[in-house]
């Protein structure tokens, strides 16, 4: 039996809808991946869960004029539906819930029972005009490392966090150091076993190895793992009361949590595979890498990460895609205008996996009328040639066979390269089928679905019903019954709903 792909993206953040940088990004990639290890026979849980503790929520909240429970209600009902929308289909969508919290504050128990993380006295910023400390969303300034504009805690650009008491740039008539107890993490303490396994992992991207060799040139600083907000996990049980766990601590415990849920007693058995964004690079491989060691120390049998997915930056015009400033083309506002089967290939084929890429509204449109020709020129030669063919034994091209059934391999893993393959396959089976009178018709129906079902899931979906396909894979294609072949649609019949 094949090990368990536990499949995990970075919740996404409640403040309003996903928008198709977000799209481009770990949820369509981890999708693909899990609808390809299905495909070969595998077994994959994929889970995502609502960021609801983010300081992202508060600012936006705070801007709408809305309360932060009220605008989570709403962000989480808009991002369900942009994921059904683009057929994102995971196994669970996680919502907080007091037994949820619970299993956070017992696992920094047990970490605390260890004498893994502790009180100490550490630097913060603290905010002399509104009487508050500022982290995450609640202040920003220029990156110690980089000089690029960002907020508190991590810098989007170039991966480096920062403690916000070294942010520059900062107004010091308004901003004053102190030094206060919170609750820290000490990553450098488990840093022998922390510099092993990252070696291990062969999956690292260009960015984040640089970023890796970077941050482990020099001593990891403690990870401060509580903070003065206004929402979030109270840490009191863990004797520090008055604050709230830091959202990129909580989250660790959390991703096991919801797989647990959906994979149940799978879990420790299971090859955990990591999908995110490079800017949150550091809190995933160093933080939570960390923090999965000192779960083995507390007798948790939870799988260590044996893959880190990144992608780059999606921008759009010379700015980031950005909900919190309203800098984006909407994931369903593109959904009720084109067939998001033929958007999640070319996200797949354009989007920002090795560097940054940038939307563009008249290139996707003329990308997806080729992309829609070019699979729909294999329908339609299919559909003049079926009659011509009766063996029950006839075969695929062994050529396209060889380039698409290749197994799933984390290493130097790519959709975008397995989104080439898939287009390159359809134009020769046409290429083939048109020129050869020799050439099998039977097949290529499930070829076609075969091709295209981590992509276009509900076009490929469609090729199944229509010849009654089951069980199929590249080893023998399922032979089907005389039918035509449908055409992928570029606009939904129903878009404008």
């Amino acid at each position: 039996m094949p090990s368990l792909k536990l499949i995990v993206a970075p919740p996404p953040t409640p403040n309003g809808d996903l928008h198709v940088g977000h799209m481009s990004g770990p949820y369509l990639a981890a999708d693909i991946y899990r609808r390809r290890v299905l495909q070969q026979g595998g077994r994959a849980v994929y889970t995502v869960s609502s960021d609801d503790h983010q300081s992202y929520v508060d600012t936006t909240a705070s801007r709408l004029g809305l309360p932060p429970q009220e605008l989570i209600a709403q962000a989480r009902r808009d991002i369900q539906k942009s994921f059904e929308a683009y057929s994102i289909g995971v196994d669970s969508f996680g919502q907080p819930s007091p037994e949820y919290c619970d299993s956070v504050t017992n696992f920094f128990t047990a970490l605390s029972s260890r004498h893994l993380i502790r009180l100490e006295k550490v630097p913060v910023l603290y905010d002399s005009i509104q009487g508050k400390y500022p982290v995450e969303a609640f202040v920003s300034g220029c990156c110690p490392n980089c000089l690029e504009g960002t907020c508190g805690g991590i810098c989007e650009g170039c991966g480096h966090p920062n403690s916000c008491t070294d942010l520059f740039g900062l107004d010091t008539n308004r901003y004053q150091t102190r030094h206060e107890d919170r609750l820290v993490f000490d990553v450098e303490a488990l840093r022998p076993a922390l510099d092993d396994h990252l070696l291990t992992i062969g999956t690292h991207r260009p960015a984040l190895q640089r970023l890796i060799t970077q941050l482990l040139s020099g001593k990891l600083k403690p990870f401060v793992l509580s903070y003065k907000t206004p929402r979030g996990i109270e840490t009191a049980a863990l004797g520090c009361p008055g604050q709230r766990l830091n959202v990129w601590g909580e989250m660790y415990p959390g991703h096991m949590y919801w797989l647990t849920k959906a994979a149940g007693n799978s879990l420790s058995g299971g090859e955990y595979v990591q999908f995110l964004g490079f800017d949150n690079s550091y809190f995933y491989v160093v933080v939570h890498l960390a923090l999965a060691l000192a779960a083995r120390q507390c007798g948790y049998e939870w799988p260590l990460p044996a893959a880190f997915i990144t992608n780059q930056f999606y921008y759009l015009g010379t700015g980031k895609f950005s909900t919190s400033k309203g800098h984006a083309v909407w994931a369903r506002d593109l959904a009720a205008e084109c067939n998001t089967d033929l958007a999640r290939l070319f996200l797949a084929l354009h989007g920002p996996e090795y560097q940054e890429g940038t939307f563009s509204r008249p290139v996707f449109n003329q990308a997806v009328d080729e992309l829609a020709a070019k699979i729909n020129k294999l329908a339609a030669t299919y559909n003049g040639k079926r009659y011509k063919s009766h063996s029950a034994q006839e075969k695929l091209p062994a050529e396209v066979v060889r380039l698409m059934s290749q197994l799933v391999s984390l290493k130097d893993y790519s959709n975008g390269e397995f989104a080439r393959r898939a287009v390159h396959s359809i134009e020769y089976l046409e290429h083939w089928l048109s020129t050869s009178n020799q050439a099998s018709t039977a097949a290529i129906p499930s070829a076609l679905a075969l091709c295209l079902e981590p992509l276009c899931p509900q076009y490929a979906a469609e090729i199944r019903s229509r010849f009654a396909i089951q069980e199929h894979s590249w080893v023998r294609p399922a032979q089907c019954p005389e039918n035509s072949l449908p055409e992928i649609q570029v606009q939904y019949a129903n878009a404008a709903a």
